[in-house]
């Protein structure tokens, strides 16, 4: 699973067509807090070719959707954490557009 996106990068540049891939999502709760979050960290590739060169390949600096974080409840999961996450990151505005990949 992922995403395919033009993808912002640092310094004012676009990349098309990036492949964006989630590298982990965890839930978590801070000390005296009640509530839960879920944090979903993302890797973008110039493609998915780049992506399947396992150990080797190269993501592309894009600090805007690097980390992101989201209200959590617990049940929310529904079959699995990244599968979650992707429907989150859809949410946002800066995946406005983005098709599965």
């Amino acid at each position: 699973m992922a995403l395919v996106i033009n993808a912002p990068l640092h310094g004012g540049a676009t990349h098309n067509n990036a492949y964006v891939r989630v590298q982990s999502a965890r839930v978590f709760k801070k000390a005296g807090s009640s509530d839960f979050s879920l944090m979903v960290d993302v890797d973008v590739f110039v493609s998915k070719d780049e992506r399947d060169k396992g150990e080797t390949a190269q993501p592309l600096a894009c600090p805007a959707m690097d980390r992101h974080k989201f209200p959590f409840s617990i049940g929310d999961e529904q079959s699995n954490l990244i599968g979650l996450a992707y429907t989150k990151l859809k949410t946002l505005d800066i995946y406005d557009g983005a098709t599965d990949a």
